[in-house]
């Protein structure tokens, strides 16, 4: 879902975009007629910033973050295909193996979604 990452400040904060096509999967069948972004995929967008944000806090390259669950999610506005997303991340709370994150998801400057993410790391070799 990111497309670029746009700022990154480890320990701190992680800014990524995701450009929004008419032609992306996830319009097809939702509303046809009048295509608006699936919040599971605003969702996704925020938790995967998230993993690129326990990515560069963790020392160990086999690490693997994974989504554990999410609150207080809110879609405050309606997303169109021609959108540019602006999701940041920043830490609530930061565990030894992983934390809660606050993700919002801006659009021409005004938040649309926000949430809590909950995300844990875990050594790659322990599944």
């Amino acid at each position: 879902m990111v497309d670029r990452v746009i700022e990154l400040v480890p320990g701190e904060r992680v800014v990524a975009t995701k450009n929004l096509t008419g032609n992306e999967w996830f319009y097809q069948g939702h509303f046809p007629e009048k295509a608006i972004t699936p919040g599971a995929m605003m969702l996704e967008a925020m938790a995967q910033a998230g993993i690129i944000f326990f990515r560069f806090c963790s020392k160990e390259e086999r690490d693997v973050t994974y989504l554990l669950g999410s609150a207080k999610i809110r879609f405050l506005e309606p997303v169109f295909p021609g959108s540019q997303l602006t999701i940041e991340v920043t830490p609530v709370k930061v565990l030894s193996r992983g934390g809660i994150l606050e993700g919002k998801i801006s659009v021409d400057g005004k938040v649309v979604a926000k949430a809590e993410l909950g995300l844990g790391v875990r050594e790659n070799s322990t599944w």
